[in-house]
């Protein structure tokens, strides 16, 4: 018979690869559009000789978010059917669950806070995300009530949640109506531009979450290709538009658009590695291009109008042209 030890060990392994494999799907935050403006914001101050405590806000929102991947339990990696045919004994099991506590990410990173700073604070980095998980999954979902006829918004919609990006946008756009920056017009601007820009990094990701074969698929659906383009981009603005409505509705919605051609190129003809539940990352020129070119057409609506929101819309009409054709050529990456 073997012992116990030696039976559990390849399980360890195969849970501690799995973890490592997880972390490196946070490597993505890197070249976000939102993390790409924060790395702007802490090199202008210390290329002014101050400390970049306008970036600090903005990194607790990335960390907290990160948490709750973190906290997810290492053992519901291996399907629960398979866990329980193992022939595994009381003995082997608690040491199995020992090991996954031990392979934590978020057991690391409370021994840190507790080490580092103190132990109440490593107790608050626990709380919320385990707290969520133990939770029971809400059985009301919003995205039936979508009509039939929109099966491809709805399923964008889906993917589109499955990512961190429409919550950091979500957290920016409560603490700006909490904060009341309505009242001052260039703080509301300002703050739908940030809610904007949170989301814009999915603008170069809108086909990544279809998998290895979602191109020959969209070849063989019987639908026109601006139509598909049309869907993504549909699924997009609605969440951007519920977002800043609250916040400052014209200045978003034209970052939006601006960005969602800006992004067009590489959504079409790049597949950007994707993991569900982490921050998307996409090419930093694009990044950088969506940053400029959004922001200088959100500032500008606010200084013009309706003519700079309607030039936007033209540009990302013209954004879906091009991105149809390129798609009925084959540019299409698997």
């Amino acid at each position: 018979m073997q012992p116990p030890r030696a039976a559990v060990r390849p399980v360890i392994a195969a849970l501690w690869r799995a973890v490592r494999r997880d972390l490196r799907g946070f490597a993505s935050v890197a070249a976000n559009s939102f993390f790409l403006f924060i790395a702007l914001l802490i090199l202008g101050a210390v290329t002014s000789g101050v400390r970049p405590l306008s970036a600090y806000p903005f990194l607790l929102l990335l960390g907290f978010l990160m948490l709750f991947p973190l906290a997810a339990d290492p053992l519901l990696k291996i399907p629960a059917v398979r866990l329980g045919l193992w022939p595994l004994g009381r003995a082997q099991r608690l040491a199995l669950r020992a090991a996954a506590l031990a392979l934590s990410p978020m057991v690391w990173l409370a021994a840190l806070v507790a080490w580092r700073v103190a132990r109440p604070a490593a107790l608050a980095v626990l709380v919320v995300p385990l707290a969520a998980h133990t939770l029971p999954a809400p059985r009301w979902q919003p995205l039936r009530r979508i009509p039939a006829w929109s099966e491809l918004v709805r399923k964008n919609l889906r993917q589109m949640l499955s990512v961190l990006d429409p919550y950091l946008a979500a957290l920016l756009a409560v603490i700006a109506v909490a904060g009341r920056v309505r009242a001052l017009p260039e703080g509301a601007a300002g703050m739908a531009m940030l809610v904007a820009l949170a989301l814009a990094s999915y603008a170069q990701c809108l086909f990544s979450l279809d998998g290895a074969g979602g191109a020959s698929r969209y070849r063989l659906v019987p639908i026109a290709p601006w139509r598909i383009l049309l869907a993504k981009d549909a699924a997009y603005l609605c969440v951007l538009a519920v977002l800043v409505l609250p916040v400052e509705f014209r200045a978003g919605i034209t970052f939006g658009l601006v960005a969602l051609a800006a992004g067009r190129y590489p959504s079409v003809t790049r597949r950007m590695p994707v993991a569900r539940w982490r921050f998307t990352g996409g090419s930093v020129g694009f990044g950088l291009a969506q940053i400029a070119l959004g922001a200088g057409a959100a500032s500008a609506e606010a200084e013009r109008g309706w003519p700079v929101l309607a030039a936007a819309a033209v540009l990302w009409a013209l954004s879906i042209w091009l991105g149809a054709r390129w798609m009925a050529r084959g540019r299409m990456r698997q």
